[in-house]
């Protein structure tokens, strides 16, 4: 099993530890305080067995700045 904390440094990793959010059609590269966003989220996923590991798979998390985080959830 993936922990919590090697699947934080996998999204951390994969996004070089900057902003993974897309600005006008770049990527934003914001480095000020990224937070994870579920791609789908837990309540459409599920939150035990096979569903909830899928959720909180690195495949399913983005690493975004505040700005980024707050325009999916409006977008939505």
């Amino acid at each position: 099993m993936t922990t919590p904390s090697a699947v934080a440094k996998a999204v951390w990793d994969r996004a070089e530890g900057l902003c993974e959010g897309i600005r006008d059609g770049t990527r934003c590269y914001s480095s000020m305080q990224l937070g994870k966003h579920h791609i789908v989220h837990r309540g459409m996923g599920g939150r035990k067995g096979k569903a909830k590991k899928e959720s909180d798979s690195a495949d399913n998390l983005l690493l975004l700045c505040p700005e980024c985080h707050n325009r999916i959830h409006l977008l939505r």
